[in-house]
């Protein structure tokens, strides 16, 4: 089977929970099928125009108007989503720019304008949240945003009806695709959130020792991460933190990292360490002690937790946070935004300190199994097969049963 993905923006460095998405998901598609993903990149892009990594043939292409769209952001003048106009004018090129004619075309919501040139394809829209309600609960501050709302869900509409296939992360993603846009159950699969199981695990001793050394942090010193990319919802949460929780707190040192922690660079907290984003966060896990995802906006579910868990991390969420994770949650520390500096005080070990096994549902989380499961759903529909029975992968909530 062959595959062609059509990506907003490159899948590398997969620093952003999106980018994790799409390259977890690609890289275990390609495991099974011949996997072709055109990306849309700025024209000042530093990588190659080409390269296969993964197994996946990754092309880049350049955009300059994404550029524009991003700076009109910036200043408040109309979101991004404005470059999905732009990308529905180039689609016939763009749906041409991969080799190979492919049994499936899958594209993010910008680039959903390369359905119209399928041509006998299963067309798969890779929801990476209810963008609609995403943006209304996290979205950028723009001038007339009740209207820029109007246009984007006229927007993911257009993308539901064209789809064979809708891909979303949660249940709850689903019940409101369903709700706004009509999403039937047989067009709809849950697939999760996960992490890399190829680079997340517990760290050793020494590991842990060295990293806590490079942070400065005391033997008896508990370390509280915050992982995120810069995006208001994860402003939103680190500010949080620094404001409202940290300063209550004693022995504890929070540790974020991560491109959101450019907006803080001002704060000289003693207790606060700040690190950029990085390719390897395995260093930042093996300081840490507990994992934080205080959320409270955004729609799809958050990548750093299955990461946390991966590590041997305590974790400790608002149940916002934890939405898409429910066979995880046992593993969770879930408390309300007003008690967070108590959870995180009093968060138990994490599950290799406390001499546990590793949490049972997490394998399931793995990107490659979760991108090989989704090229079965893939080969299934393209074969004319019913939806697969409650209960198996990728089933969930469309067809009634909950997510394995």
């Amino acid at each position: 089977m062959i595959v062609h993905g059509f990506a907003g923006h490159d899948l590398l460095p997969p620093d952003t929970g999106a980018s994790q998405r799409l390259f977890g998901l690609y890289r275990g598609l390609a495991r099974r099928h011949e996997t072709h993903v055109l990306a849309m990149v700025p024209n000042r892009h530093p990588g190659p125009a080409r390269e296969t990594v993964g197994s996946i043939d990754l092309v880049r292409r350049k955009a300059w108007y994404t550029s524009l769209a991003w700076r009109l952001e910036v200043w408040g003048l109309a979101p991004m989503y404005l470059a999905a106009h732009a990308h529905d004018a180039a689609a016939r090129g763009l749906a041409c720019a991969l080799p190979g004619r492919p049994d499936v075309m899958m594209a993010d919501l910008s680039l959903t304008g390369v359905f119209a040139h399928a041509h006998g394809a299963l067309t798969v829209y890779q929801a990476h949240n209810v963008e609609y309600d995403h943006f209304a609960s996290a979205g950028p501050a723009v001038a007339a945003a009740p209207r820029w709302a109007a246009g984007l869900r006229a927007l993911e509409g257009r993308a539901c009806e064209r789809a064979g296939l809708v891909v979303v992360t949660s249940d709850e993603d689903a019940a409101r695709m369903g709700e706004l846009y009509g999403v039937g159950a047989d067009r709809l699969a849950v697939v999760p959130n996960g992490y890399d199981e190829t680079a997340l695990r517990v760290p050793d001793a020494l590991e842990r020792e060295s990293a806590r050394a490079a942070i400065g942090a005391r033997a008896h010193e508990r370390v509280a991460l915050f992982l995120g990319s810069d995006v208001p919802h994860n402003e939103a949460a680190l500010r949080f933190l620094i404001e409202r929780v940290m300063p209550r707190l004693s022995g504890v040192r929070l540790l974020a990292a991560g491109s959101v922690t450019r907006r803080f660079l001002a704060h000289r907290e003693p207790w606060l360490t700040l690190r950029p984003p990085a390719r390897d966060v395995l260093p930042w896990l093996a300081a840490a002690d507990v994992g934080l995802n205080p959320v409270v906006g955004g729609a799809g579910s958050n990548v750093k937790l299955p990461a946390y868990l991966a590590a041997g991390l305590a974790v400790v969420s608002t149940p916002h946070g934890v939405r898409g994770y429910a066979d995880l949650s046992p593993w969770v520390t879930v408390a309300a935004p007003e008690e967070f500096g108590a959870a995180i005080a009093a968060a138990p070990p994490g599950w290799p300190m406390s001499g546990a096994r590793p949490p049972e549902p997490l394998a399931r989380y793995a990107w490659g199994r979760l991108g090989e499961e989704l090229g079965d759903r893939f080969h299934q529909l393209a074969a004319g097969a019913p939806a697969p029975p409650a209960g198996s992968p990728l089933s969930s909530l469309a067809t009634g049963g909950a997510r394995a």
